[in-house]
C-alpha cells in the first residue's frame, strides 16, 4: 500500500480497523476479520454473509423480455461471432459468416490480422485486405501485416508468454490502440450483418445488446483489463460505466456450449475436463457437476493452461523453413526467398498445419519458382517437406499439452472425482493428430471419454452466446493464486525484519509490509460473491479524502510473509474517491498528544471470481462507486 499521503503527518497506516477498538486507543493495525465485517448495503447485495456477500447474478434470469445477444470470440490467429435474440432463456445461435472481402465465402471465423500503412491508418483487416495487397499477393511497399497482437494484451506480468516471439506493433501504437483498431473493424461488421438479418429490430435494440466476449482462463487481471479497454476504445460501451459487456473464459463458453447441445450425460459429483486449444494459449478447466436440474456446475481444481496454441505450430515451422532456405545459397532479401517463405508459410496454416497425422506422408508446397534447389527441397516448383520435419513442429507443443492434461488428471484423482469426459474444443482441437494424441496419452480407463464436439471450432463463441442466453451455470471457482494486501502489525523484536519497523502514534512500534492474505490459492471462490477488505486511516485536518492502495498477488503454493518479497507482484493499484464526505463532520475525531486527527473508515468489495475484476467502494453504508483501478 502507498504510505503517506496525507499533509502534514501522522503517518498513514492504510489499515484494515477493528470497529470494537475504543474510540481514543492506539490505531488499528490488522485487516479485520471477515467475520465481524459489518454487511453489506442493501444494493450490493440482498443477502448478509460474514465477510462474503454474494451479488445476485441477473444476467438472463428471469427474463421477460426479448434481448439482442452477441457472442465474440476473440481469438490470437482467427476471430468468430454469434448472436441470438433470446427471450426467457431460449434461443437458437447463429453464427455471422457474411464478412468484407469474402465474397460469397461463407466463414464461420475470419484471420484476426491487421494492416497498416505508413501513417498508421488500418487499410486491410481480417479477410477485407484487398487494399493491402499488391498484384503478388504481398503487402504494398509501406504496409505493414500485424498478426498475434492478442497475445500482447497480457504480457504485464504473465509467465506464458515471452514477448520476443511475438511480431512487432506499429509505431506509436500500443497493444490495446492496435486490439482496438480490430475490434473496431468487427464491431462495424457486426452491425452491418445484424442489420441485414434483423432490420428495424436491430435498430431498435442496437443500444442495449449485451456483448460477450471471451478471453482465455490463464489470463492475468491485466489482459482482462486491457480487453475490457479495447473493446471500450472501440466503441462496444458508450464509457467505462456501460455494464453490457461481460468477459466470459473460453473453457467456460466451451462447457456451456456442450451442456446445452446434450453432449454431456452427467451426473452429480462427476467432473469434466475441458481442454481448449486455441491459436495462442491453451487452457484447461476441470468442473465437477453441482445439479443436473438446472445445470450448474463447479471448478473443482484450479485451471492451467500455456502459450502452447497452434501459433506455436507456427513459430517451429519458421525455423525449419528459414534452415531450408538458407540451403538455397540466396543472397540477403532475395525476393526469390522471400517468395518461398510465404507460400510455405501460407501451405502450413492453410493445409498441413490441420492435415497432419503423422503416417508418413510428404508433403509439396508450390513455391512458384523454375530453378531447382535439390539441397533446400526444392525441385520442379515445389518444396517437399518430409513427416519428420512437420512432426518436428509438432512434437514439443503437443507434449506440452499432454503434460497439462496429464496433471489436470491427476488433481481430480486426488479428489476422488469420477472423470466422465474430456471435452477437446477450439480451432487447434480440431486437429486430428492432437486429438488422437490426447486420447492415446489419457489413462486407459479414459480414453473412451475423450470427445471433440462436432463443431468444435464453433463450440466458444457459441457457448459466449449461451451465457447471455441462459443463467451462468458455474457456482464457483478454484482462486489460481493468492490475494493480499500489505498491513502494519505491532513489531516483534528479534522475528520482524529490522529495516521494516516504523514508528506509529501510539508509541509502539510497527512492522510494514506484512501481507495479510484474503483470498488463499486453491480457495473455492463462489461466483458473484464479493471479497470485503475494510481499511482504516488517521487523517490530519484539512486533508485529502484521495488514498492509494496496492492489491498484491503471489503464485506460490506457500506465499511469503513480506510484500517486498520479490515472488510476491504488484497487481492493481486502487484509487478510493471520498471526496463526498466531509472529514470533520462525516468521521470521528480523534484527540491525542500529536494533534487532532480524523479515523477514516472505508471498504473496498473486490469481485475476483474469474473472468473481471471490479472493486466497488462503500463508505458508512454508502455506495460511493468504482474504485479506478490502474494495472500494473
Amino acid at each position: 500500500m502507498v504510505h503517506g499521503q496525507q499533509q502534514p503527518p501522522p503517518i498513514t497506516t492504510n489499515l484494515q480497523y477493528n470497529p470494537n477498538a475504543p474510540l481514543n486507543g492506539p490505531p488499528g493495525y490488522g485487516m479485520q476479520q471477515q467475520q465481524m465485517a459489518p454487511s453489506i448495503p442493501a444494493s450490493l447485495s440482498n443477502t448478509q454473509y460474514p465477510g462474503r456477500n454474494p451479488a445476485v447474478e441477473v444476467e438472463g434470469g428471469g427474463r421477460s423480455k426479448a434481448q439482442l445477444i452477441v457472442g465474440i470470440d476473440f481469438g490470437t490467429t482467427f476471430s468468430g461471432v454469434a448472436y441470438a435474440f433470446a427471450t426467457n432463456n431460449q434461443a437458437s445461435e447463429d453464427i455471422i459468416t457474411e464478412w468484407p472481402g469474402a465474397g460469397t465465402h461463407a466463414k464461420q471465423k475470419i484471420p484476426t490480422v491487421l494492416y497498416y500503412d505508413q501513417y498508421q491508418k488500418v487499410v486491410g483487416w481480417g479477410p477485407d485486405i484487398a487494399d493491402a495487397l499488391a498484384p503478388t499477393g504481398y503487402p504494398k511497399p509501406q504496409v505493414q501485416k500485424v498478426e498475434w497482437f492478442k497475445l500482447q494484451l497480457m504480457l504485464s506480468g504473465n509467465t506464458y508468454i515471452d514477448p520476443i516471439n511475438l511480431p512487432p506493433l506499429p509505431p506509436g501504437k500500443s497493444e490495446i490502440d492496435v486490439a482496438a483498431d480490430y475490434l473496431f473493424k468487427l464491431r462495424q461488421a457486426i452491425r452491418a450483418q445484424l442489420q441485414k438479418a434483423l432490420g428495424e429490430v436491430f435498430t431498435r435494440e442496437e443500444r442495449n445488446i449485451r456483448y460477450y466476449l471471451t478471453v482465455p482462463a490463464i489470463w492475468n487481471d491485466a489482459g482482462k483489463a486491457a480487453t475490457r479497454t479495447a473493446a471500450i476504445q472501440a466503441g462496444f460501451l458508450r464509457d467505462e460505466n456501460d455494464n453490457r459487456l461481460t468477459l466470459v473464459s473460453e473453457p467456460e463458453a466451451a462447457a456451456l456450449f456442450c451442456a446445452k447441445s446434450g453432449l454431456l450425460n452427467l451426473k452429480v459429483g462427476d467432473a469434466i475436463l475441458i481442454v481448449d486449444c486455441g491459436g495462442g494459449t491453451v487452457d484447461l478447466i476441470a468442473y465437477e457437476v453441482e445439479e443436473e436440474q438446472p445445470f450448474s456446475v463447479m471448478e473443482c481444481t484450479a485451471g492451467s493452461g500455456d502459450s502452447c496454441g497452434s501459433t506455436a505450430l507456427n513459430r517451429n515451422f519458421s525455423n525449419i523453413l528459414r534452415a531450408k532456405i538458407r540451403k538455397m545459397k540466396l543472397p540477403d532479401g532475395s525476393r526469390t526467398a522471400g517468395k518461398v517463405y510465404a507460400k510455405c508459410i501460407m501451405d502450413f496454416e492453410n493445409r498441413i498445419k490441420a492435415d497432419f497425422r503423422n503416417n508418413g506422408q510428404k508433403w509439396a508446397v508450390d513455391v512458384g519458382i523454375e530453378a531447382d534447389f535439390p539441397d533446400a527441397g526444392i525441385e520442379e516448383g515445389y518444396m517437399t517437406f518430409m513427416n519428420e520435419e512437420i512432426l518436428q513442429c509438432f512434437e514439443p507443443v503437443v507434449n506440452r499439452i499432454l503434460e497439462l492434461v496429464r496433471n489436470q488428471i491427476i488433481a481430480i484423482q486426488a479428489q476422488n472425482r469420477l472423470i466422465q469426459n474430456v471435452l477437446v474444443v477450439g480451432g487447434f482441437g480440431a486437429s486430428e493428430y492432437l486429438f488422437q494424441q490426447i486420447k492415446l496419452h489419457v489413462p486407459p480407463q479414459y480414453q473412451t471419454k475423450v470427445v471433440r464436439p462436432m463443431d468444435s471450432v464453433a463450440a466458444i463463441v457459441k457457448g459466449a452466446v449461451t451465457a447471455g442466453i441462459t443463467e451462468r451455470v458455474i457456482t464457483h471457482r478454484v482462486a489460481r493464486r493468492h490475494y493480499l494486501m500489505a498491513t502494519l502489525q505491532p513489531f516483534k523484536e528479534g522475528y520482524h525484519p529490522e529495516q521494516y519497523r516504523v514508528p506509529s502514534l501510539d508509541g509502539r512500534d510497527r512492522c510494514k509490509y506484512t501481507r495479510q492474505i484474503f483470498v488463499q490459492k486453491g480457495e473455492r471462490v463462489r461466483i458473484g460473491e464479493p471479497v470485503k477488505v475494510s481499511f482504516f486511516r488517521q487523517v490530519a485536518p484539512g486533508a485529502t479524502l484521495m488514498y492509494e492502495d496496492v492489491l498484491y498477488a503471489c503464485d506460490e503454493d506457500v506465499c511469503p510473509e513480506y510484500t517486498k518479497d520479490p515472488r510476491i507482484k504488484e497487481v492493481v493499484t486502487l484509487t478510493s474517491d471520498l471526496s463526498r464526505k466531509n472529514l470533520e463532520t462525516d468521521f470521528e475525531r480523534m484527540d491525542t498528544p500529536q494533534g487532532i486527527f480524523y479515523r477514516v473508515y472505508f471498504d473496498i468489495y473486490l469481485t475476483l471470481d474469474g473472468s473481471e475484476f471490479s472493486a466497488e467502494l462503500v463508505c458508512q453504508n454508502e455506495i460511493m462507486g468504482r474504485c479506478r483501478a490502474k494495472f500494473r
